[in-house]
């Protein structure tokens, strides 16, 4: 029973000698709000509840699992589990660690000596990860540009993007460039003489869902960068902070007529011109908005009713761009004008207004009338006539269109009817002409098997004579 009893001592003594709980960090000394990796590792023991003592001074970014295993002869001889944590420090000073399991078992202890932030280093970083800045509150209605890239001055092995951002409180259009596995785009660029190694991780437009207080976290990277020996180092954690951003109310006081809600620095370029389309005097009017502006809620450009013309907009183009973490759009329109009644014409200016986040007031881009050419913005875009008989054509049912000496109205519209029902026709030959190939082969086809079976029974026939 003795022996017994000191076989278990010896072997609880042995076990315990090879099991142990260590941790450690990449960074001893960082400074505050730092990205810093602490490792838990359990070697060869069981991998069961554990606190830390001391890591309530950091904040914990995020949390993962490993495992590693060592073999000889194919026969494992090793074996541990860790728990990875990204963490930031909160404060300034002395900080100790120590893990213990409920088993009372007890890691290392570690101390880390956490300084101040250094703003202006005197050395440059090889990698950081640069986010879309903001440096004023934004109005509801606003397009906010997000971008986050890595930017990568040293030669590397790999990269994860661990998180994406997160944005609470925003609609999100996801403008990324990505190859096509789906992955980022490098590009080169010099910067100072210097090359450096751009990639776009996550490029988006957000439009606040209301006004008020909204929280946006940035996404989490992790790269290795690797040595003069081709050897790959720790990798280094980027990104993993969190901002607010103020939204504003747009203010009702002097809120003008016909506002739609666009809000941003709205600019722009229009060409008048009169055309004779099928025979009818009409004036066009070719206008392209643009700016850091949200077009999109541009839904209406002439709201005037004026009984003397009937009104048909069009947009031919609509855009949207982030570069350099500026929000662009741009939306172009021919909005074609058709008089009513025969006899002295007179287009009033149209305006379109807008709020201005930065002059924080409202205002309104305006265009000038017909013929004012000393206001006129000259607008380059060249009229294409065929697309404008497109457009012209959509509006053939208005009331009371303006009488012409050399074209009669009536006829018009019969000549558009005869030309619809003739291609109809045209169609219906067509397809009668198929139908009839396909019939006629099918009956030939009848022919051929039913030609074959008579010449058996002949055959047949002669042979039992």
């Amino acid at each position: 029973m003795k022996k017994i009893i000191n076989i278990l001592v010896f072997l609880a003594i042995y076990s315990l000698s090879f099991s142990e709980i260590k941790i450690f960090v990449d960074d001893y000394n960082p400074t505050i709000k730092q990205n810093i990796i602490l490792t838990v590792e359990f070697l060869n023991e069981p991998k069961s509840e554990y606190e830390i003592e001391g890591i309530d001074n950091f904040e914990v970014i995020s949390r993962g699992s490993r495992s590693n295993y060592n073999t000889l002869n194919n026969k494992r001889i090793k074996y541990s589990k860790s728990d990875i944590y990204i963490l930031s420090p909160k404060k300034v000073g002395k900080i100790s660690l120590i893990a213990k399991t409920k088993n009372k078992t007890i890691s290392n202890s570690i101390v880390l000596q956490v300084a101040e932030k250094i703003e202006n280093s005197l050395k440059e970083p090889k990698l950081f990860l640069e986010t879309t800045h903001y440096k004023r509150d934004y109005y509801y209605g606003e397009k906010i540009p997000f971008v986050e890239k890595v930017i990568i001055k040293t030669s590397v092995s790999n990269y994860n993007y661990i998180s994406t951002p997160v944005f609470n409180g925003f609609t999100i259009k996801n403008i990324t460039p990505r190859d096509g596995r789906g992955f980022a785009i490098p590009k080169r660029v010099t910067v100072n003489g210097k090359e450096q190694i751009e990639l776009v991780l996550f490029r988006s437009i957000l439009e606040p869902e209301s006004f008020g207080k909204k929280t946006i976290k940035t996404g989490g990277i992790s790269i290795a960068e690797l040595t003069k020996e081709d050897e790959e180092k720790n990798p280094v954690y980027l990104g993993f902070e969190e901002f607010n951003l103020n939204i504003l109310p747009l203010p009702e006081e002097n809120k003008p007529e016909n506002f739609q809600g666009v809000v941003g620095e709205l600019k722009g370029n229009y060409h008048w011109t009169k055309e004779n389309i099928d025979g009818r005097e009409t004036f066009i009017l070719n206008l392209k908005l643009y700016g850091s502006v949200n077009l999109d809620k541009l839904e209406k450009i002439v709201f005037s009713e004026d009984e003397k013309f009937d009104v048909k907009e069009t947009t031919t183009i609509f855009e949207e761009h982030v570069l350099d973490h500026v929000y662009s759009a741009e939306r172009n329109y021919v909005i074609i004008f058709i008089p009513k009644k025969a006899g002295e014409i007179i287009l009033p200016k149209i305006k379109i207004p807008f709020f201005n986040p930065i002059e924080q007031k409202y205002d309104e881009f305006v265009i000038s009338g017909f013929g004012e050419k000393e206001n006129e913005k000259n607008y380059s875009r060249e009229i294409n006539k065929d697309n404008l008989k497109v457009i012209f054509t959509e509006n053939t049912n208005i009331n009371n269109p303006a009488k012409n000496e050399d074209i009669n109205n009536k006829n018009l519209q019969q000549t558009k009817i005869i030309n619809i029902v003739s291609e109809e026709k045209g169609q219906n030959v067509k397809i009668f002409i198929i139908y009839f190939l396909i019939a006629a082969v099918f009956l030939e086809g009848i022919y051929i098997i039913k030609l074959k079976k008579d010449i058996k029974k002949k055959e047949e026939h002669g042979t039992n004579k």
